[in-house]
């Protein structure tokens, strides 16, 4: 007998082979076995990514770069290019240049091995910089043009502790130059720049004043510079010190960010906040040891085991991942007199891997230690308490290469874009409200992603997704910024727009026979779309290609294959066929939208469908069809049945619906 079963959503995405007996769930029918270079969206239909277009080569194709999305509004965003010492910057897909039209470049101190453990915040036009070999710095857009970075010159603090032993240090002043000598070893060479607090009594209360170290003479005897506002009561020796958490020989914060006006900033197991509103300032006390809501904080993470902060992310509380846990840092009090109170709560011990948190609307997704894991950090009003759910529960092997690098794009598809350690893409598109996980694979033609970055396109409709691919180019390493397009525009009539080869570019004017341009391409064979139709492929010879005809619009790049694998095939006949019957699928109704051109079978094999009719000119393409599209093939008998489409040509392809009829041998 033979059977039409609907499969009308793709929104659970690829899903692992260990699902494949669940035909139980939810999941299983919206779930595909292989979704590579299409991206479902949140109401069901999935669609073809577009292909990703050439922006251009980084600096040294030859060393790590990495890409941060500097967005102070819609209309004012840049894309900073981080390489071996340097920052370039670009804006709208073009690099700014200065009056001599040279590339805009800062100078930074992170050499390329260094970039993998930067972590950035911004606030306005400042960006705060944390590594935890180098002192926090500061990038700062002046203007278009002109970018200064500059490290940030902290004032009293962070501290460590109050020394509780009977060591004392004692300075030889109370203001301006100093020197401060200890009673035991205390000091190390890499200490300068360093921070020291000493505590004098003064009935009846006490002062504390505070200096930076400035020159290291010995272990026992460093120079240093009296804060202004925080000079020394008198030179005598005292056991209440402290000296500051960062320094060369400690170690400087290796995460940043903003919460309750405060610049928080995390290193080893320790938090600390600034003075409200002044990002500077981390006083701990005023000098007479009183403690308002104004002034900063330290607070050391209480766990089972000591472990260093991944990430902070902020929210109505502070949340905090560190490698063996994750918790929450909240501060009560801090009204008028009243001291401020720092209070953290540990939630789960899966513990966290060093990436930057997304957050995507309340949710923090964040990376689970060994980076094999995307959790959804929320808040759970059943517990009144927080949970870290995981998103890779139904696709544990899309993550295998372990994420390093996560960006979040919010418009026209709600994706968390995660590049992998093994160099692959994979996407999530997630909508917590609709409860939405879909997870989808991206091979960008034969490139390895380094880096990930989104920002609002330049007519502000929806967000950009900026790449960094490592491409083998003639036997050369290459680096290439990419940007992927959207593919195709939502009020596109036709299909001489539309963009589907990657690390490709555009030409547009008059007819012409030859387009050059594509000199980052030479030697590879690109796909051609030339005023809407596809020609054949051609190699870049000279950074030029020959056309098939002439024509005036063109696009060509790196040829990519689009998959779509269903489950197999369940709940044939209103779930009265046993699973083990044999089955064959005979034919499939597809539900197309804005679609030109696809193959469809099964594993064994697909077959290329044809969208030109006899009364269609032969000199234009056929039309971009819309409905539903009746297919014929005659697959083999098995156990297990599952349709498959393809699309390798430069051309879109959006499936919103799979009527596959089945025929079946009952046992």
């Amino acid at each position: 007998m033979s059977y039409t079963t609907a499969l009308v959503r793709f929104n659970s995405g690829e899903i692992s082979g260990l699902m494949g007996g669940r035909i139980d769930t939810e999941e299983y029918k919206a779930a595909c076995s292989v979704l590579k270079n299409f991206i479902p969206s949140v109401q069901g239909p999935v669609s073809r990514r577009g292909g990703t277009r050439f922006v251009a080569a980084v600096k040294h194709c030859d060393k790590k770069t990495r890409l941060f999305a500097f967005q102070f509004s819609a209309t004012q965003s840049y894309l900073l290019e981080f390489g071996d010492k340097y920052v370039r910057v670009f804006h709208h897909r073009q690099p700014v240049v200065d009056a001599d039209g040279n590339p805009v470049e800062i100078q930074v101190p992170y050499a390329a091995e260094d970039l993998d453990d930067l972590y950035f915040s911004q606030s306005g036009d400042v960006v705060y910089i944390a590594h935890p070999s180098f002192p926090l710095r500061t990038l700062t857009r002046l203007s278009q043009t002109d970018w200064v970075s500059a490290e940030v010159a902290l004032t009293d603090g962070p501290y460590l502790p109050v020394h509780t032993g009977d060591v004392t240090l004692q300075p030889s002043g109370t203001t301006g130059n100093v020197t401060i000598s200890a009673s035991a070893d205390v000091f190390a060479a890499t200490d300068v720049g360093r921070h020291v607090r000493i505590m004098h009594p003064n009935n009846p209360n006490v002062q504390w004043g505070a200096a930076e170290i400035t020159a290291f003479s010995s272990a026992r005897k460093v120079s240093a510079k009296v804060f202004a506002d925080l000079p020394f009561l008198n030179t005598a020796a005292s056991k209440s010190w402290r000296l500051g958490v960062f320094g060369g020989a400690v170690g400087y914060p290796s995460v940043v960010t903003f919460f309750e006006q405060r610049l928080v900033l995390g290193k080893g197991n320790g938090i600390y906040g600034s003075k409200t509103g002044q990002y500077d300032q981390f006083s701990p006390t005023a000098p007479d040891g009183s403690v308002t809501a104004q002034y900063g904080y330290g607070y050391e993470l209480s766990s089972d085991q000591i472990n260093d902060v991944c990430w902070l992310s902020s929210g109505r509380v502070l949340g905090v991942g560190t490698l063996g846990a994750d918790f929450t840092l909240e501060t009560t009090g801090g009204e008028g007199t009243i001291p401020m109170t720092v209070k953290a709560q540990r939630h789960s011990t899966y513990g966290s891997e060093r990436v930057a948190p997304v957050k995507a609307g309340g949710t923090t997704l964040f990376v689970q230690r060994y980076g094999r894991k995307l959790r959804a950090f929320i808040y759970d009003s059943a517990t009144d308490g927080y949970v870290a759910r995981d998103l890779t529960t139904l696709a544990p092997h899309m993550t295998f290469g372990g994420i390093k690098e996560m960006a979040l794009q919010q418009e026209p598809v709600p994706v968390v874009w995660c590049v992998l350690k093994n160099g692959s893409l994979a996407g999530l598109t997630y909508e917590a409200a609709e409860s939405v996980k879909a997870w989808h694979s991206h091979d960008l033609a034969g490139g390895s992603v380094e880096s990930a970055a989104t920002l609002p396109a330049q007519n502000g409709g929806y967000d950009e997704l900026y790449l960094l691919v490592r491409r083998e180019i003639n036997g050369e390493t290459k680096r290439y910024i990419e940007v992927m397009e959207s593919g195709i525009d939502e009020d596109a009539a036709d299909t001489t727009e539309c963009f589907y080869v990657d690390c490709g570019l555009s030409y547009h004017g008059e007819k012409v026979a030859q387009v050059g341009g594509l000199d980052h391409l030479e030697g590879q064979t690109v796909a051609v779309l030339a005023d809407g139709a596809v020609q054949t492929e051609k190699v870049v010879e000279n950074g030029k290609i020959s056309l098939d005809a002439p024509a005036s619009v063109v696009h060509a790049g790196l040829p990519f294959t689009s998959v779509l694998q269903t489950m197999p095939l369940a709940g044939v006949g209103g779930g009265d066929i046993s699973e083990g019957a044999t089955k064959r699928v005979s034919g499939v109704l597809l539900r197309l939208y804005k679609t030109l051109g696809f193959s469809i079978g099964t594993a064994d094999g697909v077959e290329r469908q044809g969208f030109r009719r006899l009364n269609t000119p032969t000199d234009v393409p056929p039309a971009l069809f819309s409905g539903d599209r009746k297919v014929l093939f005659s697959a083999s008998w098995g156990r297990s049945s599952s349709v498959r489409i393809e699309q390798d040509q430069p051309l879109p392809l959006t499936v919103s619906g799979i009527f596959p009829v089945v025929s079946t041998n009952r046992i």
